[in-house]
């Protein structure tokens, strides 16, 4: 495994930071899945683009196939939606967790695992996840995927004592009250993914700060923690979980015109970063040996 580089992070938010929208601005969109497909394609990846039809228009789902020695052994996904709402530039939302997923393809690229691992950079979750959701409603082996993390904004950090808020189903005495954690959210199905994710990247990153959830049932009821990608694979009974920095509970910015370059802790994305990997490395090593 390679360690992340900081100077490849920023080269990607700058990129891709600007508003991304399908109906307001889908030529940035267009263009900025177009640079997630010639990044993957240089980490060596299978690319392919999945066309997502909607509201008399379309997208793309873009796919990058880290092939597996072993069929059998299925399919883990890796997902960050690179679309924005109206009016943002979508820095932490979700520009930080696609520099993150293609940091991490070209950290792994010598590596190899019995699994594949896909790189799935999806279209129009701020839509209601209509390109994770147009995904796996397509022939992509939904019976054999293994695993699945969404990675939910992960760039925004706070230290300051007071600046991390939680949804009233959470007990606020026992998490940290400082927004300068990532956090693990998971059902009750992905709870033995969630603890494994956590883990490794607690013990992998000891100055990346992690807090772990895991909700009763499918999640259903606990809507602050089902607003990303991994809800349709949870809805499929898929074991997922989104890696996040709690987006609205710590971020002033999310979804308006000052979620910008400037706000972000890019140290931050390449610590996150570097939990992936070792999290992929070691998770898929251990289905590797089973």
């Amino acid at each position: 495994m390679r360690e992340p580089n900081l100077n490849n992070i920023e080269k990607h938010l700058i990129e891709l930071i600007r508003e991304r929208n399908l109906f307001t601005t889908p030529d940035p969109l267009a263009q900025a899945g177009d640079y997630i497909r010639r990044q993957l394609q240089s980490a060596n990846l299978s690319v392919h683009e999945e066309v997502v039809p909607f509201e008399g228009r379309q997208s793309m789902n873009v796919l990058g196939l880290k092939q597996g020695s072993d069929p059998s052994a299925g399919v883990f996904v890796l997902a960050a939606h690179y679309d924005t709402v109206e009016g943002s530039p979508g820095a932490d939302d979700n520009a930080s967790a696609v520099s993150a997923l293609l940091e991490t393809a070209r950290c792994l690229e010598d590596s190899q695992f019995d699994p594949s691992l896909l790189f799935a950079g999806f279209t129009l979750e701020e839509y209601g996840f209509v390109g994770s959701r147009h995904f796996l409603n397509q022939d992509n082996g939904t019976n054999h995927f293994v695993g699945m993390i969404s990675l939910e904004m992960v760039g925004f950090c706070n230290p300051e004592a007071g600046s991390q808020t939680y949804p009233p189903y959470m007990d606020p005495t026992q998490y940290p009250d400082t927004g300068d954690f990532i956090a693990v959210v998971g059902n009750e199905p992905s709870a033995t993914l969630a603890h494994s994710l956590a883990g490794i990247m607690d013990q992998a990153v000891p100055q990346l700060p992690v807090e772990k959830l895991v909700v009763p049932g499918r999640g259903d009821d606990f809507r602050e923690v089902t607003l990303s990608d991994h809800f349709p694979f949870w809805e499929k009974n898929i074991p997922a979980v989104m890696a996040t920095d709690t987006a609205f509970l710590r971020n002033p910015n999310y979804h308006q015109p000052s979620d910008t370059l400037d706000t972000l802790d890019i140290e931050f994305i390449g610590r996150v970063t570097k939990g992936i990997c070792k999290f992929l490395e070691s998770y898929l090593g251990k289905n590797q040996k089973s």
